[in-house]
């Protein structure tokens, strides 16, 4: 399926559908219709499988997929381009120039479009990703780019773990397709390939300050509205699960004028008048709703929640309320 607006498009594809016999030749077909930068090959003799979605913007392509016994294959393309290929989890072997590269569980390796010969070989399953830049965006913040081609990354290394994180929390393709919003995160995608890289000196101190503030916030904004019905959930436990202290994360929502608090506490609301107005929640006690948004204290919950709403719960649920 490929989505289309101005500036970006979405091909999302997936296998399962597809007979075993010939299903090899449609996945390297993708290539040829323009579907995909590398080509897609059937390796080994199990059935392939893949399931995937190609991310087109401008000066940007973002590929994540899963899939089995595949081995993508470099293509020669116009323009100077550099590829992060990224084995999120599984065993991936990368292969150049008769050198040969093992990456697994969150590792990945540079590749470049000067010649056709590298390959990416997951001969099991695996879950990778692939993030295709022009060079000229990535240069200058990294010294020597060429010398890096073909090594590997640690998958512990703090540039390469934030792209991970940021990876998931940018597949909104509501949020992509917005101008503002684009340009956004394709200028915190170079930063982060580049710091991945090892950017150093005055280029490493500008990507810090534009991009991985935001990042890690956006990070910890994720965290937070996944644990939501977690009613011990404080600054503490997010800030460990995110690798940083106490203090940083305050800092981090200060610098949106939000304490970390306040946030929790909006999502929380926005949430629960989301739920009160859902007909298909109309018969659950507004108790309930609220404990089982991490509100342990239900006479709280109703203070802010017609502090926010200049309504009570049960006028919002039954339409009687300020929308």
């Amino acid at each position: 399926m490929v989505t289309l607006t101005p500036d970006y498009k979405v091909v999302r594809f997936s296998s399962r559908a597809l007979p075993e016999e010939g299903r090899g030749k449609t996945l390297e077909e993708l290539h040829e219709r323009g579907l995909l930068p590398t080509r897609f090959v059937r390796y080994g003799n199990a059935v392939p499988r893949v399931d995937l979605v190609n991310r087109i913007m401008p000066a940007l392509r973002i590929l994540t997929a899963s899939c089995t016994s595949i081995r993508r294959e470099g293509v020669r393309q116009e323009g100077d381009l550099v590829y992060l290929c990224m084995t999120l989890t599984g065993t991936t072997v990368g292969s150049r120039r008769g050198r040969e590269i093992v990456l697994s569980d969150g590792d990945a390796v540079l590749m470049t479009n000067e010649e056709a010969s590298w390959t990416m070989t997951s001969p099991s399953s695996a879950n990778i990703a692939g993030i295709r830049v022009p060079r000229s965006a990535i240069a200058p913040l990294v010294p020597k780019l060429g010398n890096i081609t073909m090594r590997r990354i640690a998958r512990d290394t703090s540039g390469l773990r934030l792209l991970s994180k940021y990876l998931d929390i940018v597949a909104d393709d509501e949020a992509l397709a917005t101008p503002a919003s684009q340009r956004l995160i394709i200028s915190h995608f170079y930063d982060l390939v580049a710091l991945a890289l090892g950017a150093s000196g005055d280029a490493t101190a500008l990507a810090v300050d534009r991009t991985v503030g935001a990042v890690r916030l956006a990070a910890i904004k994720a965290d937070i509205i996944a644990n939501l019905d977690d009613g011990n959930l404080n600054a503490t436990i997010v800030a460990t699960r995110n690798r940083m202290t106490v203090r940083y994360l305050h800092k981090l929502f200060e610098s949106e004028g939000v304490t970390y608090s306040e946030f929790v506490l909006g999502q929380r609301l926005v949430r629960a008048f989301g739920i009160l107005r859902n007909p298909l929640h109309s018969r659950r006690a507004i108790s309930t709703i609220a404990f089982e948004l991490g509100f342990n204290d239900l006479s709280y919950f109703n203070r802010a929640f017609r502090r926010r709403y200049h309504a009570t719960p049960s006028e919002i649920r039954n339409g009687t309320g300020a929308k």
